[in-house]
């Protein structure tokens, strides 16, 4: 079935264009737009057809993918007379993968709905090589039928979870991006404290893999990037300061307590105040380092 479907994606940036590559090296005809138009020409010139705004994308496709910053983005490019919900498309389902706040997610859901178009929340969950490699994990928000039409589609991409209702994937994306956050920091405290103790990694990495202790971080952060130094691309520090802030809103709207996550936000800030915004998120580390006077840059 996703093979007959026209797709169109609306957000060209980190996440968006491995996902944009994919589908074309799929087969999948793309509309693209994007308000970089050097991101949009690099489709064009692989096959993708260019939209002049967010409605002319949507006039175009069948299925709509929308990667964006934040709340606000995703708002713009729904309203307004070149928005999305100006396409006066009704038979448009639209997969909204930014991260954003879940209430944002339900209020455009809603709009949508009255206009006859449908519109779920399909958060992301896994790296750019995950996207290139169709390996990404969708957490889903929609009602049954409508995720069965989406999970088709996102094959080309990955797996699908179905975590509930509209607003039930972002939820989900939240949580886990909140976990992840926290296992990164107590993976990097304790192999700080093997390595002042003298251990080696691989060692600890051995024994820690065999334990409740394990975690991705351990087979991937770790030896990836953090002791290879590898800190100049990736999820940057202010997303993942934007996304956890998100998810301790949304603690404080539930009343549960969150004892772990603000001392880390408070980690994250001070990768912020030295200037290493645009790192990726495993820059922690360095913070830690300086802080244990030690570094996990262990020989090979």
């Amino acid at each position: 079935m996703a093979q007959e479907l026209r797709a169109g994606i609306i957000g060209l940036g980190q996440m968006g264009s491995p996902i944009a590559g994919r589908l074309l090296e799929q087969g999948v005809s793309l509309v693209a737009y994007d308000i970089d138009p050097a991101a949009l020409n690099r489709f064009v010139e692989r096959g993708a057809i260019a939209a002049g705004s967010p409605a002319d994308v949507a006039k175009q496709c069948d299925i709509l993918l929308t990667i964006l910053p934040n709340g606000p983005h995703v708002e713009s490019v729904a309203e307004g007379e070149q928005g999305i919900l100006a396409s006066g498309n009704k038979d448009l389902l639209w997969l909204e993968m930014s991260t954003i706040n879940p209430e944002v997610t339900k209020k455009v859901s809603a709009q949508c709905e009255e206009l006859g178009i449908q519109m779920i929340d399909t958060a992301i969950g896994g790296l750019t090589v995950d996207a290139a490699a169709g390996k990404l994990l969708f957490m889903v928000g929609a009602s049954d039928p409508v995720f069965e039409t989406a999970k088709d589609f996102l094959s080309h991409l990955g797996r699908c979870v179905h975590c509930g209702p509209v607003g039930a994937g972002v939820t989900m994306k939240l949580i886990n991006n909140q976990l992840a956050g926290v296992n990164l920091v107590a993976t990097i405290e304790a192999l700080l404290m093997g390595r002042k103790a003298g251990l080696k990694f691989k060692d600890m990495q051995e024994v820690l893999s065999g334990t409740a202790a394990d975690n991705a971080h351990l087979h991937r952060s770790v030896p990836g990037r953090i002791i290879k130094r590898h800190f100049d691309d990736g999820f940057g520090v202010t997303l993942m300061i934007k996304d956890a802030g998100l998810a301790l809103d949304l603690a404080e709207r539930l009343g549960v307590p969150q004892s772990l996550a603000p001392r880390v936000q408070e980690l994250r800030q001070l990768a912020l105040d030295k200037g290493w915004e645009s790192m990726d998120t495993t820059i922690i580390a360095k913070v830690l380092e300086d802080l244990a006077d030690s570094d996990l840059a262990f020989e090979e």
